[in-house]
């Protein structure tokens, strides 16, 4: 960072978290704060300076354009500083709209709210079902930043994230971050955390304000009686506006308008929300910061219509900022961007609303029992009214969050307590597998999104649905929609008008691919139970400057995919023949050169958390990865295999155990191959038979350890299938022990040291009983960590071995 030097709150905040203590942050908008959230991840990536610190940081925040916008800030800070120190440090994104780091596998990763509890929660809306298990490892040992925390929903997504944090931040420390939690709030949340408050004083924020010695910056706060219209936005514009709608809906119609009336006067307008490709929402975004930006020359004059989209994070500012009603947390955040810079003066004028949706329903009969957020915007209505013309400064901000948010965060504080245990109980259920949309929407809810493709023929989409090019939509809007769409009368009525996708589901399959199906969809009550769905472009659309509109239809856009989100998400993989050994020997070589390295820093932590053996995690991680194919060795495996090559024209040697049979997805031989075999030799099942073989080996390896073992045993048994929690009667061919002994060689020898290849069993007449109880139940809370770890591990390492067996690499 050059010589730049960091505020005194910057560095004390960065300070703390080196010596291992959780925050929760409040500091006032354009303070910093990200700053200081990186400041300690910074510090313990460069080698120069010896902190130990975790080398994975994943940085939540709700909403996308976030996301972006620290993506944009810091790629290239992080770049500099890596010429300057010579190491590499890979900055991603994963969002909706821009999922570019599906797996997790960044150094820093910068992701939405939504990913990161659906990862952590074994049901990653960015990976097919079968890589359920994939992501949780990535956040256990992770340094976690969780920003703008007050905008998550209190009866779903605040819950099950303070769930997480209490779990993982026995790993590493983690950090809430805000500008606008109430006192009562933030102290409580701190307490329940097991985290210090730090609230950056009124003394500081005047620091920062005035820095570069020039003003303070100054808001005027007004209201308004009527509502937002376009002709209320243009006669108060001078060259800079901001309008900001509580829908997209509402935005685009406020759009139109100003497009329509600006158009006369010579007024610029853009519109930005969260529906836009994320090519065009790049560009909107870079114009948005060229036109309103610190830097900006302001030049003409432009008015930008947005959404929550730039309510917070955004580095811009206006002269006049337009905003809807919200709740005050959020109407002090968009008041963020309207005279953010010292020196400058603007006004902030809210506007009364028709409705109060997203945040919630006004019941005029019975107002006692309205949404709290609902009370609470009516509440910021009043006090506002009463203050009218009034300058507020970051005291005069947390008046009105203290006046009017207090009474809300006390009923939130007593629902999270009454909550927990019910919440607990559902998240254990979701880890165990027993998922569906309800589930979903409980633990998730207002950051629960799904994707909305457009096609006519959607088929053409079914080779890798998960990374066609679509729309990110929470789940209530995407129902609003899917009813209108339905209901919607059409000149022409198309074949079918909204269609859901279908996965093969079955926990008993040990495939590499998924395989996918649409359904017609004819009650739009069942969209939260899918992920992805495709609408019939007569219905919907979309336009280079609206995005995605839901009520115009045939405008040209059909959703496509690629190859690269092919392989993002795994799909599409073709395989050749590959002995047992070869296959270990690549997966083992893809385990220290990728997987080894992440994992070292949360083993070691979660050794010191739960009291294990130094470097136990480590061991139980090569042996899974050593020992996890050997239910491929048994006796009926490799008759199927054999059977299978030969019936494709390229019989193996009978002496040679197969790990991986010729399969290319698209081959009319290999196809008729297959299911000539599975009439004579249905595919047996491997996974959890191979982690029943080497569960003795494990035990003998690890000592007393039985949570480590169980969490073993569970990533071996999960490596295909991540819920499955039965096994099949199997039997070890006769050199099973020959193959397994060929393949010690590729682990340290500190590993081989702890291995008795007597203790390998099998179960030749009898299905194992009792195998569930076995497997690691998620109650163990730092067993669930270990095996979570391990399963990432072991199947990043198998992922990236197989593929090299099918490129060929390490050949001899």
């Amino acid at each position: 960072m050059g010589n730049w030097k960091p505020y005194v709150y910057q560095e004390d905040v960065s300070n703390r978290l080196l010596a291992g203590k959780s925050l929760v942050l409040q500091a006032p908008t354009g303070a910093g704060k990200t700053t200081a959230a990186l400041l300690p991840f910074i510090h313990g990536w460069r080698a120069d300076t010896g902190c130990e610190f975790s080398t994975k940081c994943i940085y939540v925040v709700p909403m996308r354009v976030l996301a972006n916008q620290f993506v944009y800030e810091w790629e290239e800070r992080i770049a500099s500083m890596g010429r300057r120190f010579r190491q590499n440090l890979e900055v991603r994104i994963q969002t909706g709209d821009r999922p570019e780091d599906r797996r997790f596998e960044g150094d820093l990763i910068f992701c939405t709210i939504d990913q990161a509890l659906s990862s952590f929660l074994t049901m990653p809306y960015s990976l097919p079902r079968r890589q359920a298990n994939l992501n949780a490892g990535a956040l256990a040992g992770a340094y976690l930043v969780f920003d703008e925390f007050h905008l998550l929903d209190p009866a779903s997504t605040l819950s099950t994230t303070l769930y997480a944090i209490k779990q993982l931040r026995q790993l590493a420390p983690v950090l809430l971050m805000t500008a606008t939690f109430s006192q009562s709030m933030l102290e409580t949340l701190a307490k329940e955390i097991g985290a210090e408050p730090y609230l950056v004083s009124a003394d500081e924020a005047h620091t920062i304000a005035t820095r570069d010695g020039k003003e303070a910056n100054r808001r005027i706060w007004r209201t308004e009686e009527e509502l937002l219209s376009a002709q209320a936005v243009l006669d108060k514009h001078r060259s800079r506006s901001l309008v900001l709608c509580n829908t997209v809906q509402r935005a685009q119609k406020v759009y139109r308008e100003l497009r329509k009336l600006g158009r006369e006067r010579g007024i610029e307008t853009m519109l930005l929300h969260g529906r836009f490709l994320p090519e065009d929402r790049r560009s909107l975004e870079e114009r948005l910061r060229d036109e309103f930006g610190k830097a900006s020359e302001r030049k003409g004059s432009l008015i930008a219509v947005a959404t929550q989209t730039i309510e917070v994070g955004v580095d811009i500012s206006c002269e006049n900022l337009h905003t809807e009603l919200a709740p005050a947390s959020a109407l002090i955040q968009r008041a963020g961007r309207c005279a953010r810079y010292p020196g400058e003066e603007g006004t902030v004028i809210v506007y009364p609303v028709e409705r109060y949706s997203p945040y919630g329903r006004e019941n005029k009969d019975k107002p006692e029992n309205e949404n709290a957020w609902v009370q609470e915007m009516k509440a910021a209505l009043e006090w506002l009214r009463g203050h009218n013309g009034r300058a507020l400064d970051f005291a005069g901000e947390q008046e009105l969050v203290d006046a009017v948010a207090t009474p809300r965060d006390r009923r939130i504080l007593e629902g999270l307590a009454a909550d927990a245990p019910d919440r607990a109980h559902r998240i254990h259920a979701v880890l165990l597998g027993e998922q569906g949309g309800q589930a979903s929407r409980y633990l998730v809810r207002d950051a629960d999104s799904r994707t909305a493709l457009i096609h006519p023929n959607p088929d053409e989409l079914l080779v890798n649905p998960y990374g066609a090019k679509g729309f990110s939509l929470p789940v209530n809007t995407l129902r609003g929609m899917t009813r209108e769409w339905l209901e919607r009368e059409l000149a022409e009525e198309p074949d079918w008008r909204v269609q859901t996708l279908l996965e093969d589901l079955d926990a008993e399959a040990e495939e590499n691919r998924t395989r996918y199906a649409w359904k017609p969809l004819y009650d739009a009550k069942l969209v939260g139970a899918v992920q992805v769905v495709v609408v019939h472009p007569a219905l919907a659309g979309y336009l280079p400057d609206e995005g995605f509109v839901s009520d115009v239809g045939e405008t040209g856009f059909n959703s496509t995919t690629d190859s690269l989100t092919q392989a993002a998400t795994g799909d599409g993989y073709s395989y050749r023949v590959e002995t047992y050994e070869q296959h270990i020997r690549h997966v083992l070589a893809a385990f220290e050169q990728i997987a080894l390295p992440e994992l070292r820093y949360p083993a070691a932590a979660l050794e010191r958390a739960a009291g294990w053996r130094e470097d136990s995690l480590i061991e139980m991680a090569w042996l899974v990865c050593l020992l996890h194919d050997v239910g491929k060795l048994s006796e009926g495996w490799q008759a199927w295999a054999h059977f299978y090559q030969k019936a494709i024209g390229k019989p193996a040697p009978s002496s040679t155990a197969l790990a991986h049979t010729d399969r290319e997805w698209d081959n009319e031989v290999h196809r008729a191959g297959e299911k000539q075999t599975r009439k004579k030799h249905p595919k047996p099942r491997h996974a959890a038979e191979g982690a029943i073989a080497v569960s003795g080996i494990l035990a003998s390896a690890l000592g007393q350890n039985e949570m480590a073992v169980r969490a073993g045993l569970t990533a071996v048994a999960r490596h295909h299938a991540p819920f499955v929690a039965d096994c099949t009667a199997f039997a070890l061919s006769s050199d099973a022990r020959q193959h397994v002994e060929a393949t010690l060689k590729y682990v340290p020898q500190a590993v081989q040291d702890t291995i008795r290849l007597d203790r390998l069993r099998d179960y030749p007449r009898l299905v194992p009983t009792g195998f569930a109880n076995t497997l690691i139940h998620p109650s163990q809370e730092l067993g669930w960590v270990a095996y979570t770890l391990l399963a990432r591990a072991l199947r990043w390492a198998d992922q990236a071995g197989t593929a090299r067996g099918t490129r060929g690499d390490l050949e001899e």
